[in-house]
């Protein structure tokens, strides 16, 4: 699986996705953590990233992309959507305004019932 534009959670499993997604030669074009969220259609710099985070204890404020609305980024577009942080971030309010071609659930019950509903109808 090629991932070239994932959309990523950037907790402790978020950010080892991201790493691991850029050293396999993906572009992360779009992180959000508790402090914010970033995007760059060109790909973030995730080492730059992950040192800005430590030095900061968040994102906020990271000049290697553009701020954005944090609750936008479960519906930009995107090749895979990897919510890495909070359950139930995927839920019947948003689910039918998901654009991922993917979603990689890398945390416990990212998606509630209805939602999950949604994406079995929606995949058939």
């Amino acid at each position: 699986l090629t991932m070239e534009t994932p959309s990523v959670v950037f907790g402790n499993i978020g950010s080892w996705a991201a790493q691991l997604i850029t050293e396999a030669g993906g572009k992360v074009v779009s992180i959000r953590d508790v402090t914010g969220a970033v995007k760059n259609s060109n790909g973030i710099d995730i080492a730059k990233l992950m040192k800005h985070s430590a030095e900061n204890r968040g994102i906020k404020g990271f000049d290697g992309g553009d701020a954005v609305d944090p609750t936008l980024l479960l519906t930009e577009e995107c090749d895979v959507l990897i919510p890495a942080a909070l359950g139930g971030v995927i839920n019947k309010d948003n689910a039918d305004a998901i654009k991922a071609k993917y979603i990689i659930e890398a945390v416990n019950h990212p998606t509630d019932p209805e939602a999950t509903r949604f994406g079995q109808r929606r995949a058939c």
